[in-house]
């Protein structure tokens, strides 16, 4: 369904904008909060150490007191003369009992000690069980499984059930923000993607030459018709683009597998597999004619699986820059980067939009029709109003919080909280 801004000029994404606005606006409010949660954490575990090492001084001095007061002064043996040693026998019981009382308060200090201990782990480990981080996933999964970022590519790896198994499939999204999200899909029983469909059904006929090579005699040329094999596995990633067809599409057999390699994936090696997909013979680089022909087939494979992105559920993985986002030390930095991704568009929509104080757009229905579609910028603004102040300000990126005198507020820009880096795969 095509879409237009409020001036009627074509808007270039082909979504509802407007409730990928409010959708995104609430997925950051969720991030925010995980990032206040976790100041709220750090801020408990600073104050239990800072108190555990307040209290662990005090009973070290007190103990220190108690040496000095009650420690042992008995000479000696050998060393005093036989009046004192009466005398050290008429205070033998008082120092006997002042030698418990030192046992007693040490003993009792020792204990204190480990009180203190106990309780700032407990404490520590109360605060890691909270665990805002694992907000952050969910939030994502909350907005992402609906929504789409601008300029999000697709990337899948789908799996047919032969044998009785179940066919699987996991859609990746890749954005040009460095934020990357997996997620599960839920495809339905009678979509043609449920099982392996034979490549006549997907509408498309073609045939390809192949070196066959025979236990006996010599490798000859043979001709494969790609309408009579199913289509059993297809990967679609940054780093991998392979395509799997075999001779049934009810349990595993042998067949062919296509590798498309160089930087348009014009290059197809064609390897024949078994049933289990090991190789059964050398890979073989296709001639251009045959590499186009596969092509094709990828193309039309490629297109008729995308419709699986509207099938998907749960991210069950993210990352940004390369960094899985529960290891993220900064949330905000999560929705930093969403609110860069919203920003332009936001911004934009607001500019074409003539009445005050509202984002429109306009969508075609056919025959000559339209629907016009809006939201107040209160409906984004009081999405924020739990943040603290400092959170609320991020979102002046979209430049929804007008002055009074009718003139559009200054854009503000982001604070600069760099992501973390790529890592090394």
């Amino acid at each position: 369904m095509r879409y237009l801004y409020a001036d009627s000029t074509p808007f270039p994404l082909p979504q509802n904008f407007l409730a990928t606005i409010c959708a995104g606006t609430d997925a950051c409010v969720a991030i925010l909060k995980a990032e206040e949660l976790l100041d709220d954490c750090n801020r408990v575990v600073r104050e239990a150490e800072v108190k555990a090492t307040k209290d662990l001084a005090q009973l070290s001095a007190l103990s220190h007191r108690i040496e000095t007061s009650l420690g042992n002064s008995v000479p000696p043996p050998g060393s005093e003369s036989s009046a004192d040693s009466a005398v050290r026998s008429s205070q033998s019981v008082g120092e006997a009992t002042l030698a418990k009382i030192r046992e007693l308060a040490l003993a009792t200090l020792d204990q204190s000690r480990q009180d203190t201990l106990r309780t700032r782990d407990a404490t520590i480990a109360a605060t890691a069980q909270a665990s805002p981080r694992a907000h952050l996933l969910p939030a994502l999964s909350n907005f992402l499984s609906v929504h789409e970022l601008p300029d999000t590519a697709w990337g899948i790896r789908w799996n047919a059930g032969l044998g009785g198994a179940v066919t699987r499939a996991e859609l990746q999204a890749r954005t040009p923000f460095g934020l990357e999200a997996s997620f599960e899909v839920a495809i339905p029983n009678q979509h043609v993607w449920a099982r392996a469909p034979h490549v006549s059904v997907l509408g498309f006929e073609g045939s390809i030459s192949m070196i066959r090579k025979p236990l006996v005699g010599k490798p000859r040329p043979m001709l494969v018709k790609l309408g009579d094999l199913a289509v059993t596995h297809v990967v679609l990633t940054t780093d991998r683009a392979t395509l799997r067809l075999c001779k049934s599409s009810k349990t595993p057999s042998e067949g062919i597998e296509f590798v498309f390699t160089g930087e348009t994936g014009a290059d197809v090696m064609a390897t024949r597999v078994d049933k289990a997909g090991y190789p059964q013979q050398d890979g073989e680089r296709l001639s251009l004619a045959d590499a186009n022909t596969v092509q094709k087939l990828w193309t039309r494979i490629t297109t008729l699986l995308g419709g699986l992105v509207a099938f998907r559920t749960r991210a069950i993985a993210a990352k940004l820059g390369g960094v899985p986002v529960a290891e993220i030390g900064r949330p905000i930095v999560v929705a930093q980067t969403l609110l860069r991704a919203l920003a332009p568009y936001v911004r934009e929509i607001a500019t074409r939009t003539n009445i005050p104080r509202e984002l429109a757009l306009k969508r075609e229905l056919g025959d000559g029709c339209r629907e016009e579609l809006f939201i107040h910028y209160e409906t984004v603004l009081e999405r924020i109003t739990s943040l603290t102040p400092a959170h609320q300000q991020l979102f002046d990126v979209f430049g929804l919080r007008e002055e009074r005198s009718g003139e559009r507020a200054t854009v503000w820009r982001l604070p600069v909280v760099r992501p973390p880096a790529l890592r090394a795969s």
